[in-house]
C-alpha cells in the first residue's frame, strides 16, 4: 500500500514524488503510460552510445539557482546556449524581439529605455483584441508583425494569425 499515487512520470509528477518521499516520509507510487520518467523530456542512448531526444529537444532552463542545486542532484548538466535567430531582410536577428533585435534591423543604438518609446511609436490601437494579429500589431506595430510573426505563425498553425485566437500569441513573447 502507497500513501500517493502520482499519475505523470514528466517533470512535474517526478518533483512532486520525490519531494512528497523526502520532505514528508511518505511513500509514493509513481506511474505514466511510458516505460520510463522523464516525460517528452526522456532521453537515452542508443547502441552507438549516441544520447537520443526520443520525443524531440526539449530544453530545460531557468534562472532561478535554487532550481538548478535541487536538479543537480540528481543529473550532470551540459553547458549549452540557446540562440533563436530569424532569417529577416536579409538579416539573422535574435527572436524573440528585444533591444539587440532593433537595434540590428534598423541599425539603431536604442536603450532600454528607448525600446519601449520605439513600440509605442509603432503600435496600433486596437479596438478590441479578439485575434493573434491584434495581440501582436498592438504589442510591436504592423511593420514588426509583418516581418516576424505573420509568416511564421502561418506557417506553425496554417492560418492566418487573423483567424487565430489571441490565446495562440500569449504564449508568444513580444
Amino acid at each position: 500500500m502507497f500513501d500517493w499515487l502520482i499519475v505523470g512520470a514528466g517533470f512535474a509528477g517526478s518533483v512532486l514524488a520525490e519531494r512528497i518521499a523526502s520532505q514528508r516520509q511518505e511513500s509514493v507510487l509513481l506511474i505514466d503510460r511510458r516505460n520510463h520518467v522523464g516525460g517528452n523530456a526522456y532521453d537515452c542512448y542508443d547502441e552507438a552510445g549516441i544520447l537520443v531526444h526520443r520525443y524531440g529537444p526539449h530544453i530545460f532552463h531557468t534562472n532561478a539557482r535554487s532550481i538548478i542545486d535541487y536538479l543537480s542532484q540528481f543529473t550532470e548538466w551540459r553547458l549549452y546556449e540557446h540562440r533563436v535567430l530569424s532569417s529577416v531582410d536579409g538579416k539573422l536577428l535574435p527572436i524573440p524581439i528585444n533591444l539587440d533585435t532593433i537595434n540590428r534591423l534598423y541599425c539603431l543604438e536604442l536603450t532600454p529605455e528607448q525600446l519601449e518609446e520605439f513600440f509605442a511609436s509603432r503600435r496600433e490601437t486596437v479596438e478590441e483584441v479578439r485575434t493573434a494579429e491584434d495581440v501582436v500589431v498592438s504589442t510591436v506595430g504592423r511593420e514588426l508583425y509583418e516581418k516576424f510573426f505573420r509568416g511564421y505563425t502561418r506557417k506553425q498553425w496554417g492560418v492566418d494569425p487573423a483567424q487565430l485566437s489571441k490565446s495562440v500569441t500569449a504564449r508568444v513573447p513580444t
